[in-house]
């Protein structure tokens, strides 16, 4: 995208700081000293372009909305304004910022809980546990609102627009059918708009409505956890995990409902048994892992077994294992080609894979390793099993609350607020003539005043 943002200034002879009077006046000086039925042909003889440069810059400037745009993305921005994609380019910003503010909020909440829940076990301070959950009741308050809102609040008619620009088009084609025909066709798009909106607002009832369901779960499995950590001979940990297994339950059928309709569809097709039952694995394999995972974090809490808890967190290292057996597969695989160019940028990616993979997992696996190591009795402190946490947490939050947000405002400033050579903007008085502005500064070649 063009980024200059100085040009249409810079054609009108005014700095970006000017109020629309002055953008209004300077427009009314060249265009009257560039007119076509003003100016000396002789002296200006590329007037007409000039006075068509300036028209289109005070078209844009002169408007505040198209000004906003221009300040921020340029003409290539201005031009794309009024299309859908352009729109959606233009609000981008705004909801840049707002995810950022939402994900930093939301991290800052989760480093504080980790960071009370480490006093806690610790035993530096001795408050309930439901206090030390106050952090993550305040992001299920955030969510129950939002979820609400989404459940309540009417379905925006956002095809409107096209709906009776398709109804526009379609009143011309039938046109020459007749007016019963046409009347017909009316009724038929009529009643089609009011089935699509009414599948439409069912599917956005339904799934607030689950998302609702799976919210309630969760926060009662929260709940149920404080009470077992206040008084662990409360209730069973099979009691603590029943709203756990249900949402479990729960995306684990919706997962099984969706390979079964893909296994049909492929049924048309000759497709190979390891595709299907790799189609499958893929589907399933961390579904069944999250279960497994906690049935026996739940067995080994009601010490229905007594193994160390590294034993317990064999399902995590596995999962280490899959990824890694699968970049060996897709190294080997890109091996195979003939292509030398794909060959090189697969094992680029491979390798760049591997190395995520080795950071992201030696964070995950210390702290996996480090709390079995407490859970099995080891005098390892709560805060130092969390040194990964706190790592990686304030990472995101650097990132999200600084970074990106900077990356953003140097991107939104355009080229003319980053560079020295374009701190400042050249501005040429109104009452100036530029007399060959193409051609190198000289002597005999400068805006001379106009008496």
């Amino acid at each position: 995208m063009d980024r200059n943002t100085v040009h249409l200034y810079e054609t009108l002879g005014i700095p970006k700081s000017s109020t629309q009077d002055e953008i209004k006046k300077a427009y009314r000086r060249l265009a009257l000293r560039y007119h076509p039925d003003k100016v000396n042909v002789a002296e200006v003889p590329d007037h007409e372009t000039r006075f068509r440069d300036i028209a289109a810059a005070y078209e844009v400037l002169s408007d505040p909305k198209k000004r906003q745009v221009y300040d921020r993305y340029g003409m290539m921005g201005v031009q794309m304004a009024g299309t859908e994609i352009g729109a959606r380019l233009v609000e981008i910003e705004s909801l840049l910022c707002t995810l950022f503010i939402a994900l930093s909020f939301v991290l800052t909440l989760i480093i504080i809980f980790f960071a009370l829940l480490s006093l806690r076990v610790d035993g530096k301070v001795s408050w309930n546990y439901a206090i030390v959950f106050i952090p993550l009741w305040i992001m299920d308050a955030f969510l129950f609102f939002a979820t609400l809102t989404r459940l309540i609040q009417p379905s925006a008619d956002d095809n409107d627009e096209d709906d009776h620009h398709h109804e526009d088009h379609d009143d011309e084609r039938d046109a020459g059918n007749g007016e019963g025909s046409s009347s017909n066709a009316g009724g038929d798009r009529e009643e089609r708009r009011r089935q699509k909106k009414a599948r439409q607002k069912r599917e956005r009832f339904l799934s607030g409505f689950v998302g609702l369901i799976n919210l309630i779960l969760f926060t009662a499995f929260q709940v149920l956890i404080v009470k077992k950590a206040n008084d662990p001979t409360s209730i069973p940990a099979s009691t603590v995990f029943a709203p756990y297994f249900v949402l479990e339950g729960f995306f684990f059928l919706l997962a099984l409902i969706q390979v079964a309709v893909a296994l049909k569809a492929t049924s048309a097709i000759e497709v190979p048994l390891s595709a299907k039952l790799g189609m499958v694995f893929e589907a399933l394999w961390w579904k069944v892992t999250r279960l497994v995972l906690a049935v026996l974090i739940m067995l080994r809490i009601d010490d229905n077994i007594t193994c160390s808890w590294q034993i317990v967190f064999i399902p995590l290292y596995l999962v280490a294992v899959k990824y890694i057996i699968q970049l060996i597969i897709g190294y080997r695989t890109f091996s195979r080609m003939q292509n030398a160019e794909m060959r090189q940028q697969g094992h680029a990616l491979m390798t760049a894979s591997a190395c995520t993979l080795a950071v992201l997992g030696s964070l995950v696996y210390s702290l996996v390793g480090l709390l079995a190591a407490k859970l099995d009795g080891h005098a390892y402190s709560a805060s130092m099993v969390l040194i990964p946490v706190f790592m990686v947490l304030s990472i995101l939050l650097c990132c999200s609350g600084c970074c990106l947000p900077c990356l953003l405002l140097a991107s939104s400033a355009g080229e003319d607020g980053l560079s020295p050579e374009n701190a400042e903007v050249r501005v040429v008085h109104p009452n100036m003539r530029i007399e060959g502005a193409d051609a190198p500064p000289s002597p005999s070649r400068r805006a001379t005043p106009i008496s």
